[in-house]
């Protein structure tokens, strides 16, 4: 019989198949044993091809081998490291793998549960899953089994043409999506329409080092607004949320300080999480507890913390710079969760800090326009009190706030941008006395710096949205927000000049939203403590445990004792069983030679009785002979003696099988 040519191509598909994504995801030796398996495969189908259909044997399709090969997948997904800001390719790869096994399994049971549709599904699936992140070399394979494919699974006699016109058409596809790629990502950043809603989208504005005012308005003003950015997982999550905390303002742009305070090394892990304190030992201290923050945008570096934070800790980082603002930044690569310590009895308003001359300090040109500002909210002149008592202070921040609450009103745009006449958007927001928290916070900062009390300009998220059931909080887009912060008998409190109307201008967010999110979060949170939990801790030190324990003498020597224990108990069951066949044979030979017995005897009228023994029965036979050779005289005929004598011997042959038969019978019953 011919080899199929079909067969043989379908073969060389599943065999490039496996290589291939062997080799993207870096694991060869397993593309090698799945190619192995399939040749293997074949040529046992084409062996059994050739018996007669009775002979055939196909192996039944079981389902629990598909559904059991989910377990260790699973694991293994658990087990691998993510990829900080991006993709993990095993999120391709594991499934990539699943689906070839899959493949091999219906083109093993193939007409006896398996089915050729998804023998085709899977191995072209496991074809495209290969090319991620494939050389070109794969890539190259990939398409000459791409064409093997399209000739092996399709029916039989369609025309060429058809065959070639779906390739053509699906290499144009491929061709025209990857030169839209291309474009896509050569024009994204430029300019246009498309463009500027590209870098909205995927940017959460006010978080440079160099922050402008009016920076927050496409986080209020454009349709992502809603859109959530942090997720603080903690009950009790704190109103505000720092990022960065400036202390130069010029023409409309705050600056944070030129020098770190310090650089932050790694004290110690926490699972993949390298742990950055403000002091030694600051995280592990008893009352402290750590919160973990998921992020969905850029965050520019900037590790967000509560502001009395005593550390974070953050994946993939090597260092970090810590500034006296107690603000972590510029920790390498871009960060999607973290982790931050907090006290748990400390107060979240007053933050412990040191008092720089900077947080003093105002622009010449900005002088004019500050006193001007002061006199109209009728602030106390510096000489008239004491500035740097702490009721000076507050008197101060009492008659800012209520300034702004009656004079101004809250406007996510701030108008007269058009009048260039007016340079520092600053002035513009006080002539026209309406904007957003930037504009707030940043006048706020400067008067207070005027009247000679220490502050500084915030920015960061507040006010986060509480649902019940949920164990954590979210921050949306619009929630982004600036506010400063006042030095106040030695600590930095934190002072809100915005009049509290942001939440009153968005729509709420829907009931199916609000628990879609929810189970958005958990899932989430699941992830995190599968891939990142504090059980791969326990799992490194099973693993550390086990290869000290390999490496020691005493696993083998246990191993050989039980190998010898188990060859003992599997010799004694053999030898039983070939003297169990020995006894069977001979117990049948002779319950056969004791059946011809009885039947001998019957032929002369003995017959052994219900219950009688073998040894009564043949005493029985005895004297019943005895008793008869007594009771013929010589005066019987000739006849009757022979006849007698005929009788006693076929009796006699009979008696010594009987008495043979008892005495193998108690050999036996020992053996």
């Amino acid at each position: 019989m011919k080899l199929n040519v079909r067969e043989i191509c379908k073969t060389i598909f599943f065999c490039i198949v496996s290589i291939n994504l062997g080799f993207s995801s870096g694991i060869e030796i397993l593309g090698f044993l799945f190619a192995i398996a399939f040749v293997y495969l074949s040529v046992k189908q084409f062996a059994n091809s050739q018996k007669s259909p009775e002979l055939q044997k196909i192996p039944h399709y079981r389902k629990m081998l598909a559904y059991g090969a989910i377990v260790p997948c699973a694991l293994w997904w658990v087990l691998t490291p993510s990829v900080e800001g991006g993709v993990s390719p095993y999120l391709v790869f594991i499934p990539a793998w699943y689906l070839l096994y899959l493949a091999w399994l219906q083109k093993r049971s193939l007409g006896n549960g398996g089915y050729e549709v998804f023998i085709v599904f899977n191995g072209v699936s496991v074809l495209f899953m290969g090319l991620f992140q494939a050389p070109r070399a794969c890539v190259l394979s990939g398409a000459v089994a791409l064409l093997l494919a399209v000739y092996a699974f399709s029916r039989p006699h369609v025309a060429l043409y058809k065959r070639l016109l779906f390739v053509l058409m699906f290499a144009s596809l491929c061709c025209s999506s990857y030169v839209g790629f291309k474009y896509w990502k050569h024009n994204r950043y430029y300019g246009g329409r498309w463009a500027e809603d590209y870098y909205v989208k995927n940017r959460v504005m006010g978080f440079d080092p160099v922050a402008s005012l009016g920076s927050f308005s496409s986080n209020y003003n454009s349709k992502y607004n809603n859109e959530i950015v942090l997720r603080i997982w903690d009950t009790l999550a704190p109103p505000y949320l720092r990022a960065a905390a400036y202390e130069k303002y010029v023409a409309g742009i705050w600056k944070l300080p030129a020098i770190a305070e310090k650089k932050l090394y790694p004290a110690r892990y926490r699972v993949d999480y390298a742990v950055f304190e403000t002091e030694d030992s600051a995280a592990a201290a008893p009352n402290v507890k750590s919160v973990w923050v998921q992020a969905t945008l850029d965050n520019f570096g900037f590790m967000f913390a509560a502001p009395n934070a005593v550390g974070v800790a953050s994946k993939n980082a090597d260092s970090l710079n810590y500034y006296s603002t107690n603000v972590f930044a510029d920790a390498n690569g871009k960060r999607s969760d973290w982790y931050y310590y907090v006290s748990d009895s400390a107060e979240i308003y007053a933050i412990a800090g040191v008092l720089d001359s900077a947080y003093l300090q105002i622009q010449d040109k900005l002088q004019p326009f500050l006193d001007s500002v002061a006199v109209a909210m009728k602030l106390p002149p510096k000489d008239s009190v004491n500035f740097e008592s702490p009721e000076y202070a507050l008197f101060n921040i009492k008659l800012i706030e209520e300034y702004f609450i009656q004079n101004f009103t809250y406007s996510y745009i701030v108008s007269g941008f058009k009048n260039h006449s007016i340079a520092d958007p600053l002035v513009r927001f006080w002539k026209n006395k309406e904007g957003y928290c930037e504009y707030y916070a940043t006048l706020a900062v400067l008067l207070l710096r005027h009247q000679g009390i220490p502050a500084r300009y915030v920015t960061g998220f507040a006010h986060p949205e509480h649902v019940a059931g949920r164990p954590y909080a979210t921050f949306r887009r619009r929630h982004s927000h600036a506010w400063a912060e006042v030095y106040i008998n030695n600590n930095w409190y934190i002072f809100d000049p915005t009049p509290p109307l942001t939440e009153l201008t968005f729509a709420k967010t829907s009931w199916f939203a609000s628990k879609l999110e929810g189970l958005k979060g958990r899932f989430s949170y699941i992830l995190h403590l599968l891939k990142d939990g504090e059980w791969r801790r326990v799992v490194d030190n099973w693993q550390t445990a086990s290869e000290q324990l390999i490496s020691s003498p005493v696993p083998y020597v246990i191993l050989a004792i039980l190998l010898a224990i188990f060859a003992g108990l599997k010799i004694r069951k053999v030898r039983k069983n070939s003297i169990s066949k020995v006894v069977s044979k001979n117990a049948a030979h002779w319950v056969a030679l004791l059946e011809s017995a009885e039947k001998r005897l019957a032929r002369f009228g003995f017959a052994r009785s219900p219950g009688e023994t073998v040894s009564s029965f043949a005493n029985r036979i005895e004297k019943t002979l005895q008793k008869v050779d007594d009771s013929i005289d010589e005066s019987a005929n000739k006849r009757s003696k022979k006849a007698h004598e005929h009788r006693k011997q076929e009796c006699s042959t009979a008696l010594k099988l009987l008495s043979e038969y008892e005495k193998n019978r108690w050999r036996m019953t020992n053996h």
